[in-house]
């Protein structure tokens, strides 16, 4: 990955995760009286993913930052910023009665999330065999 490959990543992660932030405010502030239990709590997971793996995407910027990395990691910054924008996407469109084909993103927003990760481990493999 590049230097501005490295700080695109962390800018976007880093927006991702003040949306989460925000989010999860309204959450607990503004939805809590309009959503089910069922789907409050379906949201609640969705900013928490979110989180978690914009955090993981932050880290992974800064991991590459400084260092010639090699181009596994920088497609796998991009299918995890795919992962959580299609996977909590899909379940914040569930939970506020959104349209059914947004909510049927999720499952491949979730395959994402998880390739993401694996390509992190093998880029970071490769790299370390260099």
């Amino acid at each position: 990955m590049t230097t501005t490959l490295c700080r695109a990543v962390m800018t976007l992660a880093a927006l991702l995760m003040a949306i989460a932030t925000g989010l999860g405010a309204w959450a607990s502030h503004g939805l809590d009286s309009v959503l089910d239990e069922a789907a409050l709590g379906a949201f609640e997971t969705a900013v928490t993913y979110q989180f978690v793996h914009a955090l993981g995407l932050f880290v992974l910027g800064a991991y590459c930052a400084g260092r010639r990395s090699g181009k596994v990691l920088g497609l796998a910054a991009l299918v995890l910023l795919a992962g959580i924008l299609l996977f909590c996407g899909g379940i914040y469109a569930s939970s506020l009665s959104g349209p059914d084909w947004l909510s049927s993103l999720a499952p491949a927003g979730g395959l994402g999330l998880i390739a993401g990760w694996v390509a992190i481990g093998l880029g970071i493999w490769l790299e370390r065999a260099r």
